[in-house]
């Protein structure tokens, strides 16, 4: 009887731990892209390149948001490890701080990732027109 019981309670804990491993994986965190708007902004820096000018700004904005971005891939570090080429972008507040993202190209996709955020999926095209900002002089 007393063995039953044991059987019995330790299938009860097993099937109880393996629907809540089975729930945390279905409902993980979503996590969104956070970009601060135009009107809090002094500057852009793509790479080396200091953008101030609102319209490019504000395109800058729309390439890296042109819906509200969302993941369930978490971002765990300062920077991408493993990737192709970088860029780097700071986001330059008027008030006080900046920001940082990277855009980058990995096993043929390509990602903005936004440290201790999440890692976003973005187009080629997107990531091109990105790195056009980068080369601006």
């Amino acid at each position: 009887m007393r063995k039953k019981f044991i059987i019995a309670f330790c299938i009860g804990l097993f099937s109880l731990v393996g629907i809540e491993t089975v729930v945390y994986f279905l409902n993980r965190p979503k996590y969104v892209l956070h970009l601060p708007s135009v009107e809090k902004l002094e500057s852009i820096n793509v790479e080396e390149t200091k953008i101030k000018e609102m319209e490019q700004m504000k395109e800058i904005l729309n390439l890296l948001n042109p819906e509200i971005r969302t993941t369930k891939e978490e971002s765990i570090q300062d920077s991408p490890v493993n990737t192709g080429e970088q860029i780097k972008i700071d986001f330059h507040f008027i008030e006080s701080g900046t920001s940082t993202l990277y855009v980058y190209g990995k096993n043929k996709d390509f990602y903005i990732e936004q440290p201790y955020n999440g890692i976003y999926k973005i187009t080629k095209e997107e990531y091109n027109r990105i790195k056009e900002f980068s080369l601006e002089k």
